[in-house]
């Protein structure tokens, strides 16, 4: 019989803004290509530290993005954004790049922390995402969230959930 571990229940997931120091652990992940298989991204050479040192000085800067570290019990597991921020809606992407915490309850819960602050600090009435068709566990919890399936082509799903 399958039982879920008592870390799921008990696990501490909160998120805070990216910063650079950041960068040292997430160049792994990037490199990875079990993390990105489904993201959007595809890097066809290695991220050395210096670029993403640079991503990260560019991205924290943006004042249309919102980008996030997730941490779970402290330990910084993933990343977390809302990009295009408009003044009405946004772009939301995430990504466990520890996947030690993977299958764990880490992105409903930090999913659920960004869409607060997306729909009760900055007052947006909707946000988009964009999955892939063979992401069937970011699809199921994307469904649970609220997002609702708008269109799609052979690849992609683009999904949205509005302020309530």
């Amino acid at each position: 019989m399958f039982r879920q571990s008592s870390k799921r229940s008990n696990m501490k997931v909160t998120i805070r803004p990216l910063v650079e120091s950041d960068a040292y652990t997430s160049v792994k992940w990037r490199n990875d290509p079990e993390v990105f298989k489904y993201t959007g991204n595809t890097y066809k050479n290695e991220i050395k530290i210096e670029n993403e040192l640079e991503w990260i000085r560019k991205v924290t800067a943006s004042p249309t993005d919102y980008r996030c570290a997730i941490l779970a019990d402290d330990v910084y597991v993933g990343n977390i954004y809302l990009t295009d921020i408009d003044g009405t809606s946004a772009h939301y992407h995430i990504f466990i790049g520890n996947k030690e915490y993977w299958g764990k309850g880490v992105a409903k819960q930090a999913s659920l922390q960004i869409l607060d602050y997306a729909f009760n600090k900055l007052k947006l009435t909707s946000v988009t995402l964009r999955v892939r068709k063979a992401n069937i566990s970011a699809l199921m919890l994307y469904k649970k969230l609220g997002f609702v399936e708008e269109k799609e082509d052979d690849t992609w799903i683009l999904m949205r959930v509005v302020a309530e």
